[in-house]
């Protein structure tokens, strides 16, 4: 059985995050989401970095393994020594200690490595399209927009 979902809350990544008309399977009796992973979670800290409040120790949890940094690197680019950055991701739902220059140092930070993720893959998208003949008929929006990392 497949329906869409006009609302649903994601709660995977420790925090929830809503989505709108997805899809969920039935398998066996479960339910399931329908959706590309790494797609949500590219949207996701997107939207974290974008967003006006601050940064909880979830928050900083998700986006410090999104972006596959470990302690010790996250803490020479923000200036926060890595046992301090450890104890705001255990604050859980609570504010990191982050002052607004460390929190703008951090969010630049990650919008860059997600940049250069997205540029490696453009990179890669170009070679594969100088090998193709061109198409015929409409661009499809949904396939050229895969975020996947």
């Amino acid at each position: 059985m497949v329906k869409i979902e006009a609302k649903y809350i994601f709660s995977g990544f420790g925090f929830d995050v809503l989505l709108t008309n997805v899809i969920v399977r039935e398998i066996h009796g479960e339910e399931y989401l329908d959706f590309n992973m790494n797609h949500l979670e590219l949207l996701t800290a997107k939207a974290l970095l974008r967003a006006h409040e601050r940064l909880n120790g979830f928050h900083l949890k998700f986006l410090r393994t999104f972006l596959k940094v470990s302690y010790d690197n996250l803490a020479e680019n923000v200036g926060v020594p890595s046992s301090t950055l450890r104890s705001w991701e255990n604050r859980g739902g609570e504010t990191t200690g982050f002052t607004l220059d460390q929190e703008k140092a951090f969010r630049i930070f990650a919008l860059n490595k997600i940049l250069d993720s997205e540029r490696c893959k453009f990179d890669r998208d170009l070679i594969f399209a100088s090998y193709s003949e061109p198409k015929v008929g409409p661009l499809d929006l949904m396939a050229s927009l895969d975020y996947s990392l």
